[in-house]
């Protein structure tokens, strides 16, 4: 059975937003989570990978390496038996090259949207001994760990269903933006317009879909705050 502290945030890089972006000037927080799994550690997100001058100079990067994180924790890279990566844009797979041989589970309409020109990343998705593994909708990935297909940010995001003895727990990645946006949706039923998602109508639903849940927690990739009901949230 896993614990809330089984669900372990890692803080793998800070980014300021450029002129061309929606929140312009702005700083993003990017999280993994590592998850303490009796099958061994799981991984939601390996964050920005290093060694892209372009994007470290658009977007101002100050990375937190994932390695460092993991042993803050008494983890180690090489603890990692499975990858979960919400997305395939490069601030949520750019790790996943430090993980040769290690399976990660994507949707299958993100991996093919990951070949389009300038999606992502290509050498920090496609690399020696890569071992992706495709889905088609939900799955279960261990006894409580499941995947849920969450499209809307993108046409094949996905988030992780946590089954916990304090409650579900659910690592939304990008299907919900921050905690202040988990907050707005439940009170409106709508997304704020302040960043459009590019599938609106899907991202609604998936939002909602995770809403529902009635989670005891909510982590977000993207925000350090976490929702939590105990808490009178």
């Amino acid at each position: 059975m896993l614990w809330l502290d089984d669900v372990i945030p890692l803080h793998l890089a800070d980014i300021t937003f450029p002129e061309s972006h929606p929140l312009r000037g702005q700083i993003g927080e990017m999280f993994a989570f590592a998850i303490r799994h009796r099958s061994g550690l799981v991984l939601f997100e390996t964050g920005i990978g290093r060694g892209n001058a372009l994007l470290d100079r658009h977007y101002q990067v100050v990375h937190r390496p994932i390695e460092l994180e993991l042993e803050r924790h008494e983890h180690r890279v090489g603890d990692v038996r499975a990858i979960v990566n919400s997305h395939l844009h490069f601030d949520h797979c750019g790790g996943n090259l430090l993980f040769p041989g290690v399976p990660i589970y994507v949707q299958r309409p993100e991996y093919q949207a990951a070949k389009e020109p300038h999606y992502t990343v290509p050498e920090w998705v496609d690399f020696p001994d890569a071992e992706y593994r495709q889905l088609e909708g939900d799955k279960e990935l261990a006894t409580g760990l499941s995947i849920l297909s969450t499209r809307g940010h993108t046409p094949g995001h996905q988030s992780l269903l946590l089954d916990t003895a304090d409650g579900p727990v659910v690592l939304a990645g990008q299907a919900i933006y921050s905690k202040a946006q988990y907050d707005h949706i439940r009170m409106t039923g709508e997304v704020p317009p302040d960043d459009p998602a590019p599938e609106p109508d899907w991202y609604l639903t998936s939002a909602r879909q995770l809403i529902d849940l009635q989670p005891r927690r909510v982590h977000f990739s993207h925000d350090s705050n976490v929702w939590d009901r105990e808490a009178g949230e």
